[in-house]
């Protein structure tokens, strides 16, 4: 039997409830109204506790005289219940309750058959101990975007998603900008992380001339050297073949050979063609590492792993490129695969999106990641937008994300951005972001039935996103310190 938690009050519609509380609920707590044969699901999104005696109250005096004489009685709470709709049939019911109609404390069961019955375990009702589940196949074909400010447990809530993953057998690729991931491991013997690391290098014959200046550092206002470059690899690619050349280097070498003999016959461009010979040069130089001939990426990415590509090290503009052609290249080779009826399903996790896909400003990452957005569900390419910085993420790659994972965020033009990009934020789950707690997230989206607010499971195992312990960390510095020169003055002096 139910626990009787209130009585509907005032008017009612089919999808928001005013109650008057027996006790005090919780905000993000759950409960069925029965009505009409039906067993209707609802949340608590609001709760004001309130007492008429002090309405009218405007001194000091009277109010503490007044607070003698008060007693449990004289207090009042009220809830708004957000009403989710039929346990049955999941949908929101066309008649709304009559007011007086009881409205009990939803039992576990209820709640169960509403949250825990997806592929993926994501962590628990954050006001009850059942699990929430999240349906893989919506969670992907739909797109994803984590979001909070730095420090609530973005990377917290990537690590558990990759572990789920990997039960799954999932074939997962993270765009690991911070090396957070390159070395994750699970400390559950019954479920080893299949991860495998993929080498950040780019096959330098198949990239774009435009590509090619940029990894070369060619100014984009560069109007001489960049058309001089792209001339001289027209030429090369018309004359050879990428299996005529033994290496990246030959490659390159070749494109500074033609463009050598430019300068005798446009001797007043000599000084730009020597600039982009120069930049080439610096290119093999400084960026041989991430240049390759004879590679092809997908060959890198091995199914069902967790693919980690790790991108430290690398400036925003190698970053740029190298994302740009591994998201073009598997897109490319789904749409393939699915064309001769063997789709390969994969889902790309882009760490730090905001910087890959910005909103005001273009980048090569964020045309190919806008269309995976608009295109991948078609052909098994989910992805996943990680961000601690939303309003600077693209709001169209954003909208494209129905899936939403948002822990703690505290400026209004964060929250705003968010709200606009996706219509299943309402005004009262918005207005809890700024009270989660590290942990703590809303989920809404198709991946879940209805949203919930929900404490993420805690990753059992290691990776380097967390918080580094600084005390501890200055405290064993100085200690070094101070023993090292101990160790010094007793070799120096120990003798005397």
């Amino acid at each position: 039997m139910n626990e009787i938690l209130g009585y509907i009050i005032g008017e009612t519609t089919n999808t928001e409830l005013s109650f008057l509380s027996l006790g005090m609920p919780e905000i993000g707590g759950y409960v069925l109204i029965k009505y009409e044969n039906k067993n209707i699901l609802g949340m608590v999104e609001s709760v004001v506790q309130g007492c008429p005696v002090f309405d009218e109250v405007l001194s000091v005096n009277d109010l503490i005289k007044l607070k003698n004489l008060e007693n449990e009685d004289s207090y009042y709470i009220m809830g708004k219940i957000k009403v989710l709709g039929d346990i049955e049939n999941k949908e929101i019911p066309r008649v709304p309750p009559k007011p007086g109609t009881e409205v009990y404390i939803a039992d576990d069961d209820s709640l169960k058959n509403m949250f825990s019955d997806g592929h993926l375990k994501i962590g628990k009702l954050i006001s009850r101990e059942v699990p929430v589940c999240l349906d893989v196949n919506k969670l992907c074909s739909r797109h994803l975007a984590i979001l909070a400010i730095t420090g609530m447990g973005k990377s917290n809530t990537v690590s558990v998603l990759l572990s789920e993953l990997n039960k799954l057998n999932g074939t997962v690729v993270v765009f690991d900008v911070h090396g957070e991931y390159k070395e994750i491991k699970s400390n559950n013997s019954n479920n080893i992380l299949n991860t495998h690391n993929v080498e950040p290098q780019i096959n330098i014959f198949n990239i774009s001339s435009s590509a090619l200046c940029d990894l070369a550092g060619v100014d984009a206002q560069a109007t001489k050297q960049r058309p001089y470059i792209n001339k001289a690899i027209k030429s090369v690619k018309k004359q050879y073949k990428e299996v005529d050349f033994n290496s990246a280097e030959d490659y390159v070498n070749s494109i500074i050979f033609e463009l050598e003999s430019y300068i005798e016959i446009n001797k007043r461009d000599a000084e730009s063609i020597q600039t982009a010979i120069f930049r080439l040069e610096d290119m093999l130089q400084f960026k041989n590492h991430i240049i390759r001939l004879h590679y092809n990426p997908i060959e890198e990415i091995k199914d069902g792993h967790i693919n980690i590509l790790p991108l430290d090290g690398l400036d925003e503009n190698d970053m740029d490129i190298i994302i740009s052609y591994f998201s073009k290249e598997i897109l490319k080779n789904r749409k393939k695969s699915f064309r001769n009826n063997e789709p390969k399903p994969v889902f790309l996790i882009f760490e730090e999106a905001h910087l890959i896909v910005p909103q005001n400003r273009n980048t090569k990452s964020k045309y190919y990641i806008s269309r995976i957005a608009r295109e991948g569900r078609k052909f098994g390419v989910g992805i996943c937008l990680v961000s601690q910085r939303p309003k600077t993420l693209d709001q169209e790659s954003l909208s494209q994300c129905n899936n939403l994972i948002i822990s703690k965020l505290i400026e209004p033009s964060d929250q705003s951005h968010v709200q606009h990009a996706s219509e299943n934020l309402s005004e009262d789950l918005l207005k809890q972001l700024p009270s989660l707690n590290i942990g703590e997230a809303v989920i809404i989206g198709p991946c879940l039935k209805i949203p919930a607010i929900v404490k993420i499971d805690k990753f059992d195992g290691e990776y380097k996103g967390e918080d580094i312990d600084i005390v501890n960390i200055w405290k064993n510095n100085y200690n070094n310190e101070n023993n090292e020169k101990r160790l010094y003055s007793e070799d120096m002096y120990g003798d005397l």
